[in-house]
């Protein structure tokens, strides 16, 4: 009797598993299932740009499970309280091994308790949760500090006739926990080093195209850790995006990225001038004005080459390229003329402006009130561009 209901069970798993699999879901994280009778095990893992103590802020919130824990609607405490509101608030929980909580499913059923199993704050968080009357699963996190940041491991494990249902639903939701996870924790901003010397020692350098090629050729061989290591995000995503893309497309990498393997790497010896007078790297050519700049690098950026956009150092002057060159995609301006290389003895003009973050703000609440959004979603700080627009809302409100 016990061998068939093994039968039957495994059966019943292969199939509900190569459905689920089925579905083609876009995941980032790096995944893996185990199953066998009467156990399962479902082990995720992820990169994360921040350091074990943000990440391990985020797991030990319990308030906000919902949001990114697939089948957790909700996460009560379980605290002896004569109030009512303490019953439902983690502010008078205690923190520690044994700590009952309560958790309400996506379903029908009513709440199950469970409890934290371990706790190593900034390394393991393990926990003990049921989310139906005969499934239990033990969760644990592990964070392991990196060069890049953390790398954080979920694992999931169930033992008992219905362990099965651990790995049900994982290729659609459960395996997208991390990704979701990734939406609250706060992404570290290392602060770039303007030294001259060591931009200069710097080596050689690869085109993002080719950083890009090199990097989907290492994921398509099952390496990872080379898109990971990318420092620039945008160029890390956009590796990222190569990737699936190349992986639906039969591990076969497009035609532009294939060319871009065999580019040699460059010397970056370009010398531009600062405001100090000190000399720094650059591949901009010396402009003798703003809208020149402006141009050339708008120019570069729709025939494809972003590279010219990104090595502008002045905010302000950067962000005013990007809401140019969105502009001019959406058909609201005509693309300007390219205007002519200077040669070496025309005054290049300086990339640092005088206008002060305060300065800045007040210019961008003024367009913002007028309708012009372009140069407030193109500027790269995610935190100055949420202070403008909250500052543009209120000054709508008080208009109003």
């Amino acid at each position: 009797m016990i061998l068939t209901l093994a039968i039957l069970a495994v059966f019943i798993v292969i199939v509900l598993f190569v459905l689920d699999a089925s579905q083609d879901p876009i995941i980032t994280s790096n995944v893996s299932t185990y199953f066998q009778p009467f156990a399962a095990e479902t082990v995720v893992k992820h990169e994360y740009a921040a350091s074990p103590k943000f990440v391990w802020k985020t797991i030990t919130r319990f308030s906000n499970y919902n949001f990114w824990f697939p089948g957790v609607l909700r996460l009560l405490p379980v605290v002896e309280s004569n109030r009512y509101a303490h019953q439902f608030s983690f502010d008078q929980f205690d923190f520690q091994p044994g700590s009952l909580i309560r958790l309400r499913p996506f379903s029908l059923s009513p709440s199950f308790r469970g409890k934290i199993i371990a706790k190593e704050e900034n390394k393991q968080l393990a926990l003990e949760m049921r989310f139906n009357p005969v499934h239990k699963e033990i969760v644990v996190f592990d964070l392991n500090p990196t060069a890049t940041g953390t790398s954080l491991v979920c694992r999931r494990t169930s033992r008992g006739l219905f362990s099965w249902m651990t790995i049900w639903g994982f290729s659609n939701s459960k395996s997208k926990i991390l990704d979701n996870l990734g939406y609250f924790i706060p992404e570290e901003v290392v602060a770039e080093k303007n030294d001259a010397s060591v931009a200069q020692g710097a080596g050689p350098q690869y085109s993002r195209e080719a950083i890009i090629a090199r990097a989907v050729q290492a994921g398509l061989d099952g390496n990872i850790d080379l898109i990971n290591a990318i420092p620039d995000k945008p160029t890390r995503g956009m590796a990222k995006a190569m990737l699936v893309q190349s992986k639906r497309k039969g591990n076969t990498m497009p035609g532009h990225l294939v060319k871009a393997l065999s580019e040699e790497p460059t010397e970056d010896t370009a010398i531009s001038t600062s405001v100090s007078g000190k000399k720094s790297v650059s591949g901009l050519p010396a402009f003798s004005t703003t809208e020149d700049l402006i141009a050339f690098v708008v120019n570069k950026a729709l025939d494809g080459d972003d590279d010219p956009l990104s090595e502008i150092t002045d905010k302000p002057t950067r962000g005013k390229a990007k809401a140019m060159l969105v502009k001019i995609k959406r058909g609201s301006i005509d693309r300007p003329d390219m205007p002519g290389v200077p040669s070496v003895d025309i005054k290049p003009v300086v990339q640092e402006s005088d206008e002060s973050e305060e300065g800045l703000v007040d210019r961008l609440v003024e367009a913002g009130l007028s309708g012009d959004m372009d140069e407030v979603n193109a500027l790269d700080s995610r935190v100055l561009r949420g202070k403008i627009k909250a500052a543009i809302i209120k000054a709508k409100r008080a208009k109003a």
